[in-house]
């Protein structure tokens, strides 16, 4: 029956899209029913798909799970507005305190708790976990009834979290590799340097010089609106492409393209807000392949739990995040129940799922496996919690500013970003 798998998920995926509105209200995502889907066709259940040839990144599992995060990073990184970031601190104290606390947290847990991982194997897996995905739980930062500044803190915290992580985790992985390899520090500095400085000068460069290609063809007339979409997506594929060839982290290099872009695109005079909506689009529907493809991982990666591991994951998606958010927002005058959202509705999704089929594939740690399974239950636990409280947490926090809005920071005015497609749906009667 393998000759059905592509069926079977074109199906999967026509389905969800006659639903998806009516499941944007429920405790069901569709990045459950995906994560689902690849457990029953993987190896564990039906074993409709062969879990070995996958190892090794075939062609096309390879096109999905990097086509996704490089459009994700992108589209995310394009629609925030960092500019006018000092009149609301949150997502500035979120991505510059918090990010670095949650990698430190998840560095030192992981040193406890799993005690077979080498220094900087332990500090890579801190790293891997750290970024959040709003994307999992839309409910959160959709919800018309959360606090707009809280929603908008939610989804740039998002946007740039993962873009931020990747070089700690580049730093992390190569100096775990040259620690088992006994490589000289100096060959290490240099790899870093390259990798990262390439990448930035990239992105720099497709972002700037993409947007003024964009800006001159939408001026001018000489452009059709839905083929700009298609060279937006083009955009984020340059800039990958470019980045490895070259030395650099194509990740990277689609991130700090997106930003540059997004910030070139808000400055003219004449924005398109349909010009992102094919790139998002084809972000969604490559993200979704990916929990398909992650459901298929999940599936063995379960049967090599420890009990180390398990509490390793919980304490990654408590104690980690809800501590490094209410470190973060210290003197923010934020109410105990905002911290308790905030720092409960850190998912873990698409930027670690990536990350972690990269540490199987391509890292030759000595603890690849239990760095990977870690990674991998983490995530699945996220999936399934973070996804199944999302409207009735979104609305319990809700109740709870609104019995209490006198003077909380919670209701000021918030910073003025895009919302992603990926991290909205309809407004719906609250049920």
């Amino acid at each position: 029956m393998t000759e059905y798998v592509p069926a079977i998920v074109a199906v999967a995926i026509t389905a969800f899209a006659v639903v998806s509105k009516r499941l944007g209200h429920s405790v069901v995502t569709g990045t459950m029913l995906f994560t689902a889907l690849g457990l029953v066709v993987g190896p564990e259940v039906l074993d409709l798909v062969d879990f070995s040839g996958l190892i090794g990144q075939p062609e096309f599992v390879s096109l999905v799970l990097t086509g996704a995060l490089v459009v994700v990073l992108f589209t995310d990184a394009s629609a925030i507005n960092a500019s006018n970031w000092s009149e609301d601190v949150i997502p500035a104290r979120l991505l510059g305190i918090g990010l670095p606390l949650a990698i430190l947290f998840g560095w030192v847990a992981a040193l406890a708790l799993l005690g077979n991982l080498e220094l900087w194997e332990a500090a890579t897996l801190g790293a891997m976990l750290a970024p959040t995905d709003a994307a999992l739980g839309k409910a959160v930062v959709s919800n018309q009834r959360v606090p707009a500044r809280i929603r908008q803190a939610l989804n740039i915290e998002s946007g740039l979290n993962d873009g931020i992580a990747l070089p700690f985790f580049i730093v992390f992985l190569e100096t775990a590799r040259a620690a088992e390899a006994s490589n000289a520090v100096n060959d290490l500095a240099v790899e870093l340097v390259k990798q990262v400085g390439i990448a930035l000068a990239v992105g720099i460069v497709v972002g700037a010089a993409g947007a003024r290609a964009i800006r001159w063809g939408r001026a001018s007339g000489a452009a059709s609106p839905y083929w700009l979409q298609i060279g937006l997506l083009s955009l984020a594929v340059a800039a990958y492409s470019l980045a490895g060839p070259l030395g650099g982290s194509g990740f990277i290099a689609a991130w700090v393209a997106g930003l540059v872009f997004g910030r070139a695109e808000r400055s003219s005079k004449d924005v398109d807000d349909s010009l992102p909506v094919f790139a998002e689009t084809t972000g969604d529907l490559l993200t979704m392949l990916s929990f398909l493809v992650f459901g298929i991982y999940l599936g063995p990666a379960l049967t090599n739990l420890t009990w180390q591991i398990v509490v390793y994951g919980v304490v990654s998606l408590t104690v980690v995040r809800l501590v490094s958010v209410a470190l973060a927002l210290v003197g923010q005058r934020t109410g105990a129940a905002t911290l308790l959202y905030i720092g409960w509705f850190g998912p873990r999704g698409l930027a670690t799922i990536i990350l972690t089929i990269e540490i199987l594939d391509n890292s030759g740690l000595n603890h690849a496996n239990t760095i990977a399974t870690t990674a991998l239950f983490t995530v699945g636990l996220s999936v399934l919690v973070h996804g199944m409280t999302a409207w009735w947490g979104s609305n319990a926090y809700a109740d709870a500013v609104e019995a209490h809005p006198g003077g909380l920071a919670e209701i000021a005015s918030p910073v003025d970003v895009r919302v992603p497609l990926r991290s909205r749906h309809p407004r719906a009667p609250r049920s």
